[in-house]
This record gives structure tokens, sequence and C-alpha cells, in this order.
């Protein structure tokens, strides 16, 4: 498994992204790009609020 480090919790920036997306964590529609760090990559994943706020937390 890759090792990833939080590096920030953003929220989508236009409507077309809120609509299209699902949260990877509950399936219920994204409203935040959660992106990681990890050796040469970003990666950048969707979640809902209360996904994000978990993962926030933790």
């Amino acid at each position: 498994m890759i090792e990833k480090t939080l590096k920030s919790i953003e929220p989508f920036t236009s409507s077309a992204e809120k609509n299209s997306r699902f949260c990877i964590g509950c399936g219920e529609p994204a409203t935040k790009l959660v992106k990681y760090s990890t050796i040469g990559a970003i990666i950048i994943e969707k979640y809902c609020d209360k996904c994000a706020d978990a993962i926030k937390q933790s």
C-alpha cells in the first residue's frame, strides 16, 4: 500500500464538479477535494462534507 500524507481539503470550485462527483467513502454527492502527497505524486480523492470532516479529525 502506498503511504500518503494529507495535504489539504478544499471545496469544489464549480457547480459542474458538484453535480458529477460522488464520495468515495459513502457514495453521497461529493463536495470536497482531498489532496494527499506521496512519493512523486499528489493523489486527489472526492468526499462529502461528513467523510471529509472524519478525515480531518483523524
